[in-house]
């Protein structure tokens, strides 16, 4: 099977690898976190705002130990685990799989089926979790960790022309193509969330903070949001504040 070349899966495997997260004969007191899950309307820059919010989280670690980012890696990283086709990941887009196409994968012979591999990966977020210091980014974490204590629930929202603007420079967009672009995917994670949760979104309540990306920057969202974390987390409450990676974000 053809190894994914990707830095982001490479240090997902590391950390998979380090935690040892599926060796069930290895004896460890239950640890629960610290961790994070980020919701996000498409185009409010989630995966820069999580790679800022993690190198800032990791300097100032009490244990000195970094924290992970999983979100487009995450589909990847549990095909690998369970030693699967990487061709498999065509098929667990962030949006509801068509009942008709996964029974057309059951068909043809997928293994395991769709909704198997939705299951493995709600349960790889819920290992991640428990085990913490890891940032979730969509596929339904902040329901799929219910239960699992000292995790701080996000989402990221912003106006359309704002998210419109964002993608359309991110990705070489037109305004037109970038509005469209948004909107699908907007309605794809909205569709999983219904499908895989029975849980009807975007709901406010379901976060303990939303943050307007247009009106708070990602580098002053990052200084709201490590403080909520060590004071929901115990190990973390003794953390030093460090002032010389608050330019960490500057650049989001």
């Amino acid at each position: 099977m053809a190894r994914i070349i990707d830095p982001a899966l490479d240090k997902a495997r590391a950390y998979l690898a380090s935690q040892n997260l599926h060796n069930e004969l290895r004896p460890r007191e239950p640890s629960e976190g610290p961790y994070v899950t980020i919701s996000r309307e498409s185009g409010t820059g989630a995966p820069a705002f999580a790679q800022a919010l993690a190198a800032r989280l990791a300097a100032e670690d009490p244990a000195g130990q970094i924290w992970s980012v999983f979100g487009s890696n995450l589909i990847e990283a549990v095909l690998q685990e369970h030693q699967l086709s990487p061709r498999l990941a065509a098929f667990l887009p962030e949006g509801r799989v068509p009942e008709l196409r996964a029974l057309i994968g059951e068909i043809v012979g997928l293994h395991p089926n769709l909704w198997d591999l939705v299951q493995k990966t709600n349960r790889l977020i819920r290992q991640l979790a428990d085990h913490g210091r890891v940032i979730l980014i969509g596929r339904g974490a902040a329901f799929a960790t219910k239960g699992i204590r000292n995790g701080l629930h996000l989402r990221l929202i912003a106006p359309d022309d704002h998210r419109t603007r964002h993608t359309a420079q991110r990705l070489g967009l037109s305004d037109e193509a970038a509005a469209a672009h948004n909107q699908k995917l907007d309605v794809s994670r909205r569709s999983y969330v219904k499908a895989n949760f029975d849980a009807e979104g975007p709901d406010p309540k379901a976060y303990d903070l939303v943050i307007n990306v247009a009106e708070i920057p990602p580098s002053e969202a990052v200084e709201m949001v490590v403080p909520l974390i060590h004071a929901r987390t115990p190990a973390l409450r003794s953390a030093p504040t460090s002032e010389n990676v608050s330019g960490l974000a500057q650049g989001l």
